[in-house]
């Protein structure tokens, strides 16, 4: 009955925002924002048509699991976005904005939040921790449709793309520092710098090279010999990144990271023509898989546990989802000046959005520590995430547009 009753629901929100999705796009609402509304309104808090508990599975249980799926199709999409040569061309970009742009949003959201919440320092850290990745699910609509391709340069779109991708799996070391600080304080460091960086992350990453360049050479065998049809690259491409996520985990690794270098690597061994026509095929899963996870979200929003916690919760964590991005980018400014001007740094520095991956981590952070504010606290700055970062999209992608004529008359003569 429950099952039923999550399907008809679900798909039905689905089968809305699908049928009006360019004019909910040039409305500035975004599928993550009336996503997580639908979820909301069918929930407790709403008609009550739904409660997340009624799937009778642990609540935290459900949605770790939910997410970590949706981010490993969410990753293999934005990693096939990215043309042959984008990691060579754009290494400047990568280094500065994952090597330093992610320890300085780290350390600003931290600071932000343990002088206006409060909480212990080492609350304040993984909660800062968590929040510092840019989310590629919550950025996908930003930067995909013929909106963004018409409005938003191309460099911009494919290297806030590269930037959700790699950092929400580097964000794992982030995150275990102060849960193994808080868990297991004796052996922490121990741990952090033998475990978790050598096996869990730098084995993961290669793990991942090696599975997408061994998925990448048999995609490109079995199209060579016509041993696949047409109608078989979905079935190709969907368990791409699951596949690496679960033999990931299953082998100890930071999976999110594996399944990011394995799509990576696979997009850039399979030929140009097949990437360009293969991403497009994933963008359309990404987006189909990515509604449900915000609409599951908004069913267990914990409405009466924000509202214990006072407005200045809701301005500490307002301040730190915004802040974080701004002082990294304009602090890096000098060193990004040749990769992005003026106009395109205002845009990059706006358009940080978590969601998916903060939801994974808080769920994953929660379970080793036991703390359920940890989930309170993120619930609360992915809604505030994705509210502003949603409805700020088509007015702020217009005014970069406006700014970019150059970009304007590549695309002008690429339609003509």
């Amino acid at each position: 009955m429950v099952i039923n009753q999550a399907l008809a629901l679900f798909a039905g929100v689905l089968l809305v925002l699908s049928a009006f999705s360019r004019l909910i796009q040039r409305l500035s609402l975004p599928g993550p924002v009336l996503a997580l509304a639908a979820g909301v309104v069918i929930g407790p808090f709403g008609l009550g048509w739904l409660r997340v508990e009624d799937f009778r599975v642990p609540v935290g249980t459900l949605l770790e699991q939910a997410s970590r799926i949706t981010l490993a199709i969410g990753l293999t999409g934005v990693a096939l976005r990215l043309p042959h040569g984008y990691w060579r061309s754009n290494l400047r970009w990568v280094v500065v904005i994952i090597g330093l742009g992610m320890a300085l949003m780290f350390a600003v959201a931290t600071g932000i939040l343990w002088a206006l919440l409060g909480v212990p320092v080492l609350v304040a850290v993984l909660l800062g921790a968590i929040i510092t990745p840019t989310d590629p699910v919550v950025t996908t609509p930003i930067v995909t449709g013929s909106l963004a391709e018409e409005r938003i340069t191309e460099r911009v779109r494919h290297n806030l793309s590269a930037e959700s991708g790699i950092n929400d799996g580097a964000a794992y070391l982030f995150v275990l520092a102060p849960i193994l600080l808080i868990t297991a304080p004796g052996t922490a460091w121990h741990e952090l710098l033998t475990t978790v960086l050598w096996w869990e992350v730098a084995a993961g990453a290669v793990f991942g090279a090696l599975a997408g360049w061994l998925l990448g050479r048999l995609f490109v065998a079995v199209r060579h010999k016509q041993w696949m049809e047409e109608s078989s690259y979905l079935g190709f491409l969907v368990p791409l990144g699951l596949v690496v996520l679960g033999a990931g985990k299953l082998l100890g690794f930071d999976a999110v990271l594996s399944v990011f270098v394995a799509a990576a690597v696979f997009g850039q061994t399979i030929p140009q023509r097949d990437e360009e026509q293969e991403d497009r095929v994933q963008d359309a899963i990404s987006h189909l898989v990515m509604l449900p996870i915000f609409t599951l979200l908004g069913l267990a929003l914990p409405f009466d546990a924000w509202a214990g916690l006072g407005w200045i919760t809701l301005v500490a964590v307002t301040v730190a989802v915004l802040g974080r991005r701004l002082a990294a980018l304009w602090a890096l400014r000098p060193l990004l000046r040749r990769v992005h001007d003026v106009p395109e740094t205002v845009f990059l520095s706006w358009f940080g959005p978590i969601g998916v991956s903060a939801l994974f981590y808080a769920t994953l952070a929660e379970r080793h520590t036991g703390n359920h504010e940890i989930f309170v606290y993120v619930t609360l700055a992915i809604t505030v995430s994705v509210v502003l970062h949603g409805i700020s999209t088509v007015p702020l992608s217009a005014w970069l547009h406006r700014r970019e004529p150059q970009h304007k008359q590549q695309h002008d003569s690429r339609s003509s």
